[in-house]
């Protein structure tokens, strides 16, 4: 059985500090947040990983062959990724090339290192 912890006397969340720093207006963190959720798949963070190694768009059918798994499975992955803007897709007759949209690592980056 658990014991309650005693609340000890002290200031009030008022009364003790002011933040030392304040929220930054200019960032879109509701695309952040798309972004981080996308990548809460230890499978998307993959793909992404091939794609920012990837010198040229990857088509789906190398990423059935790379991960093993079923086309259906990636499929919904590279939606979700597709989905957060984290990358593009390009289809050219029945295949469909992804590559890592433009601007998404720059966003994610700069969020991650200012301070």
């Amino acid at each position: 059985m658990s014991t309650a912890l005693p609340v000890l006397p002290g200031p009030s969340a008022t009364d003790c500090c002011p933040p030392r720093v304040g929220l930054r207006p200019a960032r879109d963190v509701d695309r952040i947040a798309r972004m981080a959720k996308a990548l809460s798949e230890p499978v998307r963070v993959r793909i992404v990983d091939v794609l920012l190694r990837s010198s040229e768009p990857v088509c789906q059918c190398e990423f059935v062959a790379l991960f093993e798994t079923k086309q259906s499975l990636l499929s919904h992955h590279l939606r979700k990724l597709v989905e957060a803007d984290l990358v593009v897709v390009e289809r050219r007759h029945k295949w469909a090339y992804y590559s890592i949209a433009p601007t998404a690592t720059e966003e994610l980056s700069s969020w991650l290192t200012s301070p």
